[in-house]
């Protein structure tokens, strides 16, 4: 009788250890499922470059200050503002956070962040324009110029891409961007204003950028 009970006693330890072991190994499988979310959820979360993240690094790492005798900014800055950059960054194809070439938001964010450490390079290639790095200076005032010179806004200037591809060609494109260059004939200069038109396209587009009565020059971006 005693010998039994012994048997029956190993047999339900025996039960016992093999249901732990499979809970064990479920555990351990349920655990593995749950990493390989987290990690499908952390590079989802990484996402494509976004306009709140180019826009704090370029205003934070391009900056001007103010000539005292022309009172025009001196320095990298790309932008008047937050907001002239997050209206402007709207016109901007994403492209990739991987990009470091290219008329994308994907290189400007690369260049914005690299402009801490040399602003005098990598600003240009950050802003609007893109300095022939991020995109020939004339797609980024196009690009600008096509989303907010539009007679919806009650700012029409150019009828088509090709006919601001056009305009932009024939004024010389040898300036680096900043927006102290605001008043003579030079692509800098329209881009300038088509970043101000962002934010006021009767203004700047009508007012600065449109052709004058010999369809060659602008308003303002004049020699």
């Amino acid at each position: 009788m005693k010998s039994a009970v012994m048997v029956a006693s190993a047999f339900l330890a025996l039960l016992g250890c093999s249901s732990g072991t499979q809970n064990a190994s479920d555990a351990g499988s349920d655990a593995s499922a749950g990493d390989s979310g987290a990690k499908d959820s952390s590079a989802t979360d990484a996402g494509a470059p976004s306009c709140q993240d180019y826009c704090t690094a370029i205003m934070t790492n391009c900056t001007s200050t103010t000539d005292p005798d022309s009172g025009l900014p001196v320095g990298n800055q790309q932008y008047t503002d937050m907001q002239n950059c997050l209206n402007s960054c709207k016109a901007m194809p994403v492209g990739a956070l991987s990009d470091t070439s290219g008329n994308t938001l994907g290189c400007r964010l690369y260049h914005a962040t690299a402009a801490k450490s040399d602003p005098v390079t990598h600003c240009p290639h950050a802003g609007p324009a893109g300095d022939g790095t991020c995109g020939k200076d004339c797609d980024g005032f196009c690009q600008l110029a096509m989303m907010y010179c539009t007679a919806s806004n009650n700012a029409a200037v150019f009828t088509s891409l090709a006919d601001c591809q056009s305009t932009c060609a024939k004024f010389p494109d040898t300036e680096r961007f900043n927006i102290g260059v605001q008043a003579d004939m030079s692509v800098a200069c329209l881009v300038y204003h088509a970043q101000e038109a962002s934010s006021d396209p009767p203004d700047h587009c009508l007012g600065d950028i449109i052709a004058d009565d010999a369809g060659d020059l602008s308003t303002t971006c004049h020699n």
